[in-house]
């Protein structure tokens, strides 16, 4: 993962207590309709480029780390790499895609507007028959052989756990290797961001993933155990605060799974609110399976757990990495599985 000046990072999520990471929907429109996703449509046009400007200036506003490009699709906004520029002016920016939009010119462009990480989603090796999984990776070797060869960002995959993914979930794991991705794996959740699946099938899956995988985050790592063991673990959700979610209608809610809670335009949200919903509980936390926003509140709720876990990140070379680099061979990881709760700062 590439960490644009990581010193002004540092201040940001240390002293000025801002948010780590702002996803920005720039059009709800996509190209696929994966039957798991509730987050698309097929006929929205996307947000016009000076609404968008308004809303990535109050991010810049609210010193936000990484602005997070969304959809639906992003790839199909006319002026993505634009977007990209725009916001790459005061944040670093990644980008969310399914990756079928991918050509020659497209990575040129986000080369130039200064793209830091670009995130492909490819749920299983082959895609299924009724079209709940359409993101395979038989579809898009030819996508990610050009991002290989092509981009100056980095890449990252994100694979979807689930009982369509799980027959091929190792072997897709061992494709991706040969590209030097690295992997992040999340759990497939309803509408309202619970976990849908546990047992012990999925959890040898999940070990076998942070074991021999080329795990993108550990943070994660125990949490998305509990999970799967049917556990529900008590943690405190920092969503308004150190993670964002703005909506089509440049509205800020807590998240994809829970639209509608807060509804507050970015261009009047302040630091009085970032305070106000860091010290809150969602009353949602209960078995949710949003690793992203798990992340970024682990800094407030563990923050001993979450550099322990980028150590083991590090170590990995999941973070500083030269997308030109080799991976390093992967180690088995010792992360206690008795671990005491931390007391959660106020």
């Amino acid at each position: 993962m590439r960490i644009k000046n990581p010193f002004r990072s540092l201040l940001r999520i240390l002293v000025l207590r801002a948010p780590i990471e702002a996803q920005l929907i720039v059009t709800r429109r996509c190209n696929l309709s994966c039957g798991y996703c509730t987050e698309y449509d097929n006929f929205s046009a996307p947000i016009p480029f000076e609404l968008l400007k308004e809303r990535i200036e109050a991010l810049h506003r609210l010193r936000v780390v990484n602005i997070a490009l969304l959809g639906g699709e992003p790839l199909l906004h006319p002026k993505i790499d634009e977007v990209v520029a725009y916001a790459n002016r005061k944040a670093q920016v990644s980008v969310t895609t399914n990756g079928f939009l991918l050509s020659d010119k497209v990575i040129e462009l986000l080369n130039a507007a200064g793209l830091g990480n670009m995130q492909v989603s490819i749920d299983a090796l082959y895609p299924d028959g009724s079209g709940y999984i359409q993101k395979s990776m038989k579809s898009l070797v030819p996508k990610l052989e050009r991002l290989q060869r092509l981009a100056k960002f980095d890449v990252h995959v994100t694979i979807v756990l689930c009982e369509g993914s799980k027959d091929h979930f190792k072997a897709t794991l061992h494709e991706l290797r040969q590209f030097g991705f690295f992997v992040s794996v999340n759990l497939i959740h309803n509408d309202r961001g619970m976990v849908e699946i546990s047992g012990p099938e999925y959890l040898e899956l999940w070990e076998h993933h942070y074991q021999k995988g080329t795990p993108f985050s550990f943070i994660e790592y125990e949490y998305g155990r509990q999970l799967l063991q049917g556990q529900c673990p008590e943690w405190k959700c920092r969503a308004g605060a150190r993670f964002l979610y703005v909506d089509e209608f440049g509205n800020v809610q807590f998240c994809s799974a829970q639209r509608g809670r807060l509804n507050k335009p970015v261009t009047q949200y302040t630091r009085e609110d970032l305070q106000r919903h860091s010290r809150t509980c969602k009353g949602c936390e209960e078995g949710c399976s949003l690793f992203c926003v798990y992340r970024d509140s682990l800094v407030d709720n563990a923050p001993f757990s979450a550099i322990k876990a980028m150590g083991q990140a590090l170590h990995r070379g999941a973070l500083f990495r030269s997308r030109h680099e080799n991976l390093i061979a992967p180690k088995p990881i010792s992360i206690s599985r008795s671990r005491k709760r931390e007391v959660e700062p106020v």
